[in-house]
């Protein structure tokens, strides 16, 4: 008959030294892998933070810069709605020049083309995905607050301005503009209107006229051009200024923070 042997299962205990120790080499496991992955996930953050600040400055960078464009684009329109006024006023409408036609052009025929339009990109992008908070620089978070108070300023603005274009300005310009005359103008679309506009020694081979002039009534002409002229300049005064304004403080801000140049 086979013996059976069962193995001593009382093993002996150790002293609490050892127990203490293998808890303090475990706590420090534990504790050195938090830091680790804490260290790492600081590390990955502060890498998107960078290259998000590095789009973004591009970004408003390039608002700034298409900004001041549309600035200069509004101080010529003016100068020459100002002409189109002077001319309607007391000029010969029957015989009318180029220099007159292109005044017409830029008073009435050029308009999304001086509305600016803010980038937004990053900026929305910052806000739907919850990465602002990589941006631990309270000033950096104010001035893109800020930046996006003034573009919503700046569309609603658009929005305006489109409206009046579309139910005042639109019509008038049917109704008595030589379309025919910047046919030639434009060559036929080969340029656009901006385009066309610099042109400095332009003369047409069929002289411009003013469409319906029968209809065409030289005070109503002043006062719609009187009043588009004001709605021009107080969107650079009350709504383009603030968007420079915070567009210098969020680019100062990002060189601040991040180290980027002047461009």
């Amino acid at each position: 008959m086979e013996v059976h042997h069962h193995p001593d299962l009382h093993h002996k205990r150790k002293p609490w030294k050892e127990y203490f120790l293998e808890f303090i080499m475990i706590f420090l496991a534990v504790t050195l892998g938090f830091f680790a992955e804490t260290m790492r996930e600081s590390i990955s953050e502060n890498q998107k933070a960078t290259e998000l600040a590095k789009s973004l400055y591009q970004e408003v960078y390039a608002d700034s810069v298409n900004m001041q464009s549309k600035i200069k684009l509004r101080r010529e329109k003016a100068i020459q709605m100002q002409y189109f006024r002077n001319y309607v006023s007391d000029s010969s409408l029957t015989h009318v020049s180029d220099k007159f036609n292109q005044s017409f052009e830029w008073s009435f025929i050029l308009t999304s083309s001086i509305l600016f339009e803010p980038n937004e990109g990053i900026l929305t992008q910052l806000r739907n995905s919850g990465t602002l908070r990589y941006f631990k620089s309270i000033r950096l978070q104010n001035a893109i607050s800020r930046i996006n108070i003034v573009n919503a300023n700046v569309r609603n603005r658009n929005g305006q301005e489109y409206t009046f274009i579309e139910s005042s300005i639109r019509p008038f310009s049917l109704k008595h503009f030589d379309f025919k005359w910047q046919d030639e103008f434009t060559q036929n679309g080969k340029l656009s209107i901006p385009e066309a506009l610099s042109q400095t020694n332009f003369h047409s081979t069929r002289p411009p006229s003013v469409r319906n002039l029968k209809d065409f009534k030289r005070g109503d002409a002043d006062a719609l051009a009187g009043y588009y002229l004001l709605i021009v300049r107080s969107t650079v005064q009350i709504y383009y200024a603030p968007f420079i304004k915070a567009n210098h403080e969020l680019l100062e801000a990002l060189r601040m923070e991040y180290h980027f140049n002047g461009e």
